[in-house]
């Protein structure tokens, strides 16, 4: 199948802007205040928020990966929040985990979670939030073998089409 990773670069590069902005100057012992971005194995974005770069087990790390639907639903090609097919360059899912505590909660402060949530939610995207067990690492092979505990579908599609 035919697709690009353009846009959903694009989209990560401003979400990592508005984050940097946002988070930069916490200055608190487990506050969220740097962002890294990498991608995946199909050159999707990649976005870990972490406190002065730690991303290990226990640590306050949100992390954040935009992508396609075909990519990571199992649909077989890339549709919107209505079953639309979409342009291969749109990206419609923005995914978001966190490590959750032994006692069940999430281990980023519910304040800067919900700062990574609101930013995400600007990006007219699906958002698929993901919760992994406590005393596993926040990265890319355990989100990938994790199911989303919930996903938000935005009716307001600001990003659908050729922008």
């Amino acid at each position: 199948m035919l697709y690009s990773v353009d846009h959903a670069v694009g989209v990560a590069r401003d979400l990592a802007d508005r984050l940097n902005l946002r988070l930069d100057n916490q200055t608190g012992g487990s506050a969220l205040n740097f962002v890294r971005q990498t991608q995946d194995e199909f050159g999707y974005p990649i976005l870990v928020v972490s406190h002065a770069g730690t991303e290990t087990e226990g640590s306050p790390v949100v992390w954040i990966r935009l992508t396609n639907l075909f990519e990571y639903g199992g649909a077989g090609s890339p549709t919107d929040i209505f079953g639309n097919q979409t342009l291969p360059f749109t990206p419609t899912v923005a995914q978001i985990a966190y490590e959750l505590t032994s006692g069940g909660a999430p281990i980023p402060s519910t304040a800067d979670y919900s700062t990574c949530l609101f930013e995400i939610a600007r990006t007219g995207t699906v958002v698929q939030q993901y919760a992994i067990a406590n005393g596993t690492a926040v990265t890319e092979t355990a989100v990938n073998a994790a199911s989303p505990v919930q996903t938000l579908k935005d009716i307001d599609w600001g990003f659908k089409g050729n922008t």
